[in-house]
């Protein structure tokens, strides 16, 4: 008698999902690859952190905060989610990066939202097509890398009693 219902059920499913695509309606669509659903990750990481360096509830004058002596400020943040952009793409293109003289270039440049702002919006530019296009293993390692400086980000708006954007209604 258990077999029943579900004996039930399959026939149900011969009938009606065949009879649902003849009255015209679209079958489901297909799961995104591999390739696609990292592509949308890459993108809504880099989407959430870019625009937690364009929101303003967070005031200018916390940019230079940090939690601990060690660790790197807000604005360091950003720019160092930049290079992780910048080298990405590099590798993704086969090209050689310098970090350390990366590193040593952000020395020299202001020190202001306007500045990592457009930085970041140069890189993911430049980032987001090649991942779309040529996603690999190896991104895996930097979205769970980026993800971490994410964290860093949502902890250090907390510490300054700023709700993150993404946690805001």
């Amino acid at each position: 008698m258990s077999r029943i219902p579900s004996i039930l059920l399959v026939s149900l499913t011969l009938v009606v999902v065949p009879h649902k695509r003849a009255c015209g309606q679209a079958a489901p669509p297909a799961p995104p690859s591999w390739e696609q659903q990292t592509s949308r990750t890459w993108q809504a990481l880099h989407d959430k952190i870019v625009g937690m360096a364009k929101d303003t509830l967070l005031p200018d004058a916390s940019l230079d905060t940090r939690p601990h002596p060690d660790s790197r400020t807000i604005l360091d943040e950003y720019r160092h989610v930049t290079i992780g952009l910048e080298m990405t793409t590099a590798q993704l293109r086969g090209e050689a990066f310098d970090y350390p003289a990366r590193v040593k270039a952000d020395e020299s440049k202001p020190r202001t939202r306007s500045s990592v702002v457009r930085e970041m919006e140069t890189a993911i530019a430049a980032s987001y097509p090649l991942v779309a296009k040529s996603a690999s293993p190896r991104l895996l390692f930097w979205i769970d890398h980026q993800a971490e400086h994410y964290g860093k980000l949502v902890s250090n708006y907390r510490l300054a009693g700023v709700v993150p954007p993404a946690s805001r209604r």
